[in-house]
């Protein structure tokens, strides 16, 4: 399996000069946390490392800590990133992988945020379950403000991802899901990525696009795999940061 992390933001929510997956969590960058429940798996062969802002305090980084190096990590520069959303951070990713394989896929993916941390349990029995396209959910948390619902069929597939509440049929009766940025797509499926980030390039004449509503328009299916009251938290702002260190970092098994 290949993993892809799209690192290529700024985070100016958090008034910082440097990458949100490099703000300092415990004794190591919050990025480090990725690599290395990725690596424990024992199931990835490659991980693809897509930057932008600050890219050379990520290459620093990657070229000063000692990772195992039974996995290759790889770094792919998105010179737009200025201009562009994760969309074109994960089509950059998509095109290298493509390029390494000379057209012949035959590794299954796993796309994450940089700005993630998450418990290693419930991640590796997504990442070892038998969907290979499959979107990581957990319920949303009463505190929550700012997350990417879901909407599933009677059989828990995927329908629709959107910060939208409304756009996903919300009921008080009904148990909130949201994507926290962690998919599983399967190598049969790349292609149809890559081509689908094209069209909405073209129709849009703007790389300004976030991949979260791209596994909806696909025609393969995704599974919703739910994990109820999931320890994770992203980091996009002061607040949650402060919610990072204070209520979720104690608790994880990392």
């Amino acid at each position: 399996m290949i993993a892809i992390i799209l690192a290529a933001g700024s985070g100016r929510r958090l008034s910082i000069n440097k990458p949100k997956g490099l703000l300092n969590v415990g004794q190591h960058p919050l990025i480090y946390y990725s690599i290395r429940n990725l690596i424990k798996t024992k199931k990835i062969k490659d991980i693809y490392i897509v930057i932008g802002y600050e890219f050379i305090k990520y290459e620093n980084y990657f070229n000063s800590f000692n990772f195992d190096t039974s996995v290759n990590i790889k770094t792919i520069k998105n010179d737009l990133f200025e201009t562009s959303g994760s969309m074109f951070s994960l089509y950059l990713a998509l095109q290298e992988l493509i390029k390494a394989s000379e057209n012949n896929i035959n590794q299954n993916v796993i796309i994450l945020d940089s700005d993630i941390i998450y418990d290693y349990d419930e991640f590796y029995s997504y990442i070892t379950n038998s969907y290979t396209n499959a979107i990581f959910a957990t319920n949303v948390a009463p505190e929550r403000y700012d997350a990417c619902y879901i909407k599933e069929n009677n059989d828990c597939y995927l329908k629709h991802i959107s910060k939208d509440i409304n756009s996903i049929g919300f009921s008080e009766k009904t148990t909130l899901w949201e994507h926290i940025g962690i998919t599983k797509t399967s190598a049969d499926s790349i292609k149809a990525i890559r081509d689908y980030c094209e069209k909405v390039f073209d129709d849009s004449n703007s790389f300004q696009h976030e991949y979260d509503n791209i596994f909806e328009n696909l025609p393969s299916n995704y599974k919703v795999c739910k994990y109820e009251n999931y320890i994770w938290t992203e980091v996009d702002d002061d607040l949650q940061l402060n919610y990072l260190i204070t209520n979720i970092y104690p608790k994880l098994n990392i």
